[in-house]
């Protein structure tokens, strides 16, 4: 997956359309949503910040987390508290879903000598 494939997904969430692209300069928007984008990677992956919306990364079980974290920072930017605390609630079920997943279970049983 293309961290821009993140980008447009949370774009679309908190209400940005292609018509904005051809009224504005997205390159503002595309700086603070790498930003976001990074903000999220770093907080369910501790992944290290990607340099550009280019890049492809491997997030398959994480993407749906990352784009509501990704709206859920960019609303803030843009000031909409409304749809940051929306975003906030979504991305926290999300995230504690993923971070309390069990991997393993090992033996917990004692062990005796003998």
């Amino acid at each position: 997956m293309k961290i821009n494939d993140i980008f447009v997904r949370a774009a679309r969430l908190i209400g940005i359309s292609d018509e904005f692209y051809s009224e504005n300069n997205a390159a503002e928007l595309k700086e603070r949503a790498l930003s976001a984008i990074n903000t999220s990677l770093y907080d369910l992956y501790e992944m290290p910040p990607a340099k550009s919306l280019s890049e492809q990364t491997e997030i398959t079980d994480a993407a749906d987390a990352c784009v509501y974290g990704t709206a859920m920072f960019l609303s803030l930017a843009f000031g909409d508290t409304a749809k940051a605390g929306l975003f906030s609630k979504i991305y926290s079920d999300k995230r504690t879903s993923l971070k309390s997943r069990i991997d393993a279970i090992e033996d917990a049983l004692p062990v005796t000598e003998g």
